[in-house]
């Protein structure tokens, strides 16, 4: 990671898969998000689970800086910030994994994440010129911005893989979430952007936003 991208907004995503009971697991997870928003330098988070891969979950947690999020982690006795596996009530039958990302591009329209009512996300791995993926990107917010019920849109970008990147979109509204990604304006620029990527969209179940 660059010193200039030192200063930017980054986000810790955490993928986790579980065997467990769901509803304890959501619960405990849920507990760990509420520790994380405690940190000073912590700006927002989504919670959420994947309702097409089952026993799968995500959790984002956005922070000013790297060096903010690195103070948060050694203040909670872990250096590089407290891991899922390491907290109570999410170590058994918990697989997890944690990625670095750096904000490329942040668009807010109708609202703050922490006001999400539906989140999507869009994971890419690029095979041509991140230039041309983040314009196209960018095509695909543009068709979700008429809606009155569309809340914003950041990409992130992986800080240790810069071919892999997470774009969020966030509604306020669920059925305009479902309005929109249903319209063929929508539907044909997600499709734009397998050109120069594997893409994968995947909507979820939010757990908590703050």
């Amino acid at each position: 990671m660059s010193q200039q991208e030192r200063g930017r907004q980054v986000t810790v995503v955490e993928r986790m898969t579980t065997t467990g009971d769901p509803s304890s697991f959501e619960r405990a997870l849920v507990d760990y998000a509420r520790h994380r928003e405690s940190a000073k330098g912590f700006e927002a988070l989504v919670t959420a689970a994947c309702p097409d891969r089952p026993g799968s979950y995500v959790h984002l947690d956005q922070w000013s800086t790297l060096d903010r999020l690195l103070q948060a982690g050694h203040e909670a006795g872990h250096e590089a910030g407290p891991l899922p596996e390491r907290h109570p009530g999410l170590g058994a039958g918990t697989v997890s994994s944690s990625e670095l990302m750096v904000t490329v591009g942040r668009m807010t329209v109708g609202g703050e994440l922490s006001e999400a009512a539906h989140v999507v996300l869009v994971r890419a791995v690029l095979d041509g010129p991140p230039r041309q993926f983040e314009l196209d990107f960018g095509a695909l917010v543009a068709q979700c911005v008429p809606d009155g019920g569309f809340g914003g849109s950041d990409l992130l970008r992986s800080a240790a893989d810069p071919r892999a990147y997470l774009g969020v979109l966030w509604w306020l509204d669920p059925e305009a979430c479902a309005r929109v990604r249903a319209g063929a304006g929508y539907r044909d620029r997600l499709a734009g952007l397998s050109a120069a990527a594997a893409v994968t969209e995947e909507s979820t179940r939010i757990l908590r936003v703050a």
